[in-house]
């Protein structure tokens, strides 16, 4: 689903807009965690899809292992990403052209998508 909603990493994007500030400051703190593997454009479509859908993402086993071989445990951001959404949604922060095509899915590598 966040494939769906996929802003693309070349898009225009409103420096000065809120919410980019806030999903540019989660990119940052998620900067050492798992996260960190999937592709930034990506992650903030999961992030708003998160938020609007209530759809945690379901990430790649492989990339949930310490270098011990240990489960990683993440943090719940369901009800920020939450907050995140219920003031922006309206507002429908995400423009779309016909000008700038969305081909994500064709090039995503397969453990980016999870099992």
């Amino acid at each position: 689903i966040s494939l769906l909603h996929h802003t693309n990493g070349n898009a225009i994007y409103n420096t000065s807009h809120p919410l980019l500030e806030r999903l540019v400051g989660q990119l940052e703190v998620e900067a050492p965690c798992p996260y960190n593997s999937i592709p930034y454009d990506y992650r903030m479509s999961q992030m708003w899809v998160e938020g609007t859908l209530r759809i945690v993402p379901e990430l790649a086993p492989k990339i949930m292992l310490n270098e011990e071989g240990e489960n990683i445990t993440l943090s719940n951001n369901l009800e920020m990403f939450n907050k995140w959404a219920e003031i922006w949604e309206k507002e429908d922060p995400f423009k779309y052209t016909p000008v700038i095509h969305n081909y994500a899915a064709t090039n995503l590598i397969p453990r980016h998508l999870g099992p």
